[in-house]
């Protein structure tokens, strides 16, 4: 039974598990995202981290035609493995099969997987006289059962019912390209208990409209987006960077990610401007938007640079508290970049402007605080590639006075080795609302840390990557009251991507601090929290039609006294035919009696829809996927979760229909 401790039921999965990678985008992976929201403090959408990996846009990048400044741009490849495979097309001609830079100095068997989905070594080309319009519709429902009492009225104490609106999840996308060089994008998304519409209009609606160019304007987008400037260290996705994916080249120096997601938070909404040459390079973008208070914050008076810190962000709008606290701030933010580029070298300035306060309808309420704050950034960042070694840094100050910098170097020692170190500190009274560099965590005010990685190919069988990271907070933080530090290790031996049959062994350990959560105004002790946790898996592929992947991650928590044990074993097989049936089944055991040494899983869904439920508690989660693709331009899927846990049990449904047109 799940309620107890069950050795052989837990070896007997682990030897039998199965796990099948189904409808990803290409880029980064599941574990990626697992990490990284056990690295953040706060409420992390999985999708804005899926899409800070899928930086390399929708159309793949053709290996044969690709000139040098469209492989830097694409972000895909360091300037060593540029220049080799540039040399490698001159001397032997067009690459046959992306298996070929497997030769190549630089390139790792394990990078082959990942670039796959990304590149073209055989493109159909369309003649240049024609295009094609492309139009991709995704419609997405789902619901919980048994639903909770605060979506039904009490009928015997006269209450009404809790939630607003229906317990449907509901989620439409569109996404057009009308032109070759014009794209359109439209995202409403209705969570459970919700109303499908709030004051006569959707409760999140999230769109753009994209232009392309290859002369003087490079890239124009109006709506939502995201953007990236130098390094990360201001307004920046540079907060999913982990220490070994650090990848510095000029298209991550000034970058627009058009933005129609589900996420609610992390973007601007507005015009930005990408325009420039081959020497040079001028980002222009402003933004403003409206975003709401958490509840919880609205009796503390939010000083002017805390409207950002109160934001909510888990996007739930159900009850008549949460209803309240919408659109109670604002946020406008500016700015401009230069940057220019020289063979191997590239150096660009910043200076952004971000002003934050209460929005009207706060200001006729008495209770909320009419305090505003205007913040002032600028950056001076570049690196310098040469053969086996990359340099890169960023220099910023916050209002012209409050330093952050972040440094590092990436050197490949031989076809084989490759290693990386960075060096990053944030002055305590450097602020503002994206602050993002590479950090520990969402709140990275008075950080300091290094890093390094290692990579090793000792051969075609076997890949070990190590990597360290120091941090240390000289000043008070969030979930601290006094000084704190924290460090993580990180090694991973794995086989060639290649291979049919795949397995990953993983040690992580890491260990940071807090004080107690109580009300006592004394100076509050330092608790300290260590977690070492052991992940094996791996997988066998047979013809695209089958998958099978183990799964077994097991680790320990050590605060005071003996160590706390937990664990989870995951079973997902996917079977496909043809092109046409996929069908995933997973199951998931699971024994993790601390929060804070929770368990991540990725758990199968639909397409660009992602779920990584945490397993805490004692009990399991089986999950049914089934996705029929009857014609070429419709998919259709159905999903069915069942979680027994804690005594309690529930069931997840949801469906989505996919049209590419």
């Amino acid at each position: 039974m799940p309620g107890k401790s069950c050795p052989v039921h837990l070896l007997l999965l682990a030897v039998t598990s199965a796990c099948l990678s189904a409808q990803l985008p290409a880029g980064g992976s599941p574990q990626d995202v697992e990490d990284l929201l056990y690295r953040s403090e706060s409420t992390v959408n999985p999708e804005i981290l899926w899409d800070a990996f899928n930086g390399s846009g929708d159309q793949p990048i053709d290996l044969n035609q690709a000139s040098r400044e469209e492989l830097e741009n694409s972000g895909l490849f360091t300037s060593y493995q540029i220049e080799n495979l540039l040399e490698y097309r001159a001397t032997y001609g067009p690459v046959y099969s992306i298996h070929e830079l497997a030769v190549l100095p630089g390139f790792q068997h394990t990078d082959l997987q990942e670039l796959e989905a990304a590149i073209l070594v055989r493109p159909r080309r369309i003649p240049s006289g024609k295009f094609r319009m492309e139009h991709r519709i995704l419609l997405d429902a789902g619901s919980s059962f048994p639903t909770g009492h605060e979506y039904r009225p009490d009928p015997e104490s006269g209450a009404e019912r809790k939630f607003a609106g229906s317990p449907v999840h509901t989620t439409f996308r569109w996404r057009s390209r009308v032109r070759r060089d014009l794209t359109l994008a439209l995202t409403y998304d209705k969570d459970a208990g919700e109303q499908y519409l709030y004051r006569n209009r959707p409760q999140f609606v999230s769109g753009y409209i994209s232009y392309e160019g290859k002369k003087l304007i490079k890239q124009c987008v109006i709506g939502n987006y995201q953007l990236n400037q130098g390094l990360g260290l201001v307004n920046g996705s540079g907060l999913f960077h982990r220490a070994g994916d650090f990848r510095v080249n000029r298209q991550t120096l000034s970058r627009i990610r058009p933005y129609a997601s589900k996420t609610e938070t992390g973007f601007e909404r507005g015009m930005a401007c990408r325009l420039g040459s081959e020497r040079f390079e001028l980002l222009v973008w402003g933004s403003y938007h409206n975003f709401s208070l958490a509840p919880s914050t609205l009796s503390e008076q939010p000083s002017g640079d805390g409207w950002f810190d109160a934001q909510r962000i888990s996007g739930l709008y159900r009850t008549q508290g949460e209803l309240e606290g919408r659109e109670l701030a604002f946020r406008i933010h500016s700015g401009i970049q230069l940057l220019l580029k020289t063979g191997h070298f590239a150096l660009g300035i910043q200076n952004g402007t971000e002003y934050l306060g209460p929005t009207r309808r706060a200001k006729d309420d008495p209770a909320v605080k009419q305090a505003s704050s205007l913040q002032q950034k600028c950056s001076l960042h570049g690196y310098w590639s040469r053969q086996k070694i990359q340099v890169f840094g960023e220099l910023s100050a916050s209002q012209y006075r409050y330093p952050a910098f972040l440094f590092g170097m990436e050197y490949q020692f031989n076809d084989y080795i490759h290693g990386s170190i960075l060096v990053h500190h944030y002055g305590a009274e450097f602020s503002g609302s994206l602050p993002s560099s590479y950090s520990s965590g969402s709140r990275i005010r008075n950080e300091q840390g290094l890093a390094f990685h290692l990579q090793v190919e000792t051969g075609p069988r076997i890949t070990a990557r190590l990597t360290g990271e120091l941090f240390r907070y000289p000043m008070p933080r969030y979930l601290t009251q006094v000084p704190s530090a924290g460090f993580r290790l990180d090694l991973s031996l794995q086989s060639p991507a290649t291979h049919p049959l795949q397995w990953k062994a993983r040690l992580v350990s890491k260990a940071w601090q807090t004080t107690p959560a109580d009300e006592s105004t004394a100076v509050r002790p330092l608790k300290d929290f260590r977690v070492c946790r052991l992940d094996g898996q791996w997988t066998y592929t047979h013809q695209d039609r089958f998958r099978w992947h183990g799964r077994l991650v097991a680790g320990y928590l050590k605060e005071k006294g003996s160590p706390v044990p937990g664990y989870a074993a995951v079973q997902r097989v996917g079977i496909g035919s043809h092109g046409h049936l996929s069908v995933t089944i997973q199951y998931v055991l699971f024994h993790v009696t601390d929060w804070e040494n929770r368990i991540y899983l990725y758990e199968p869904g639909f397409y660009y829809s992602f779920n990584f439920p945490v397993c805490y508690g004692t009990g399991q989660r089986t999950t049914f996927l089934v996705t029929f693709k009857p014609v070429t331009w419709i998919t259709f899927s159905a999903k069915i979760t069942g979680v027994k846990a804690n005594g309690n049990s529930t069931w997840e449904t949801g469906a989505q229909l996919r049209l590419t047109l």
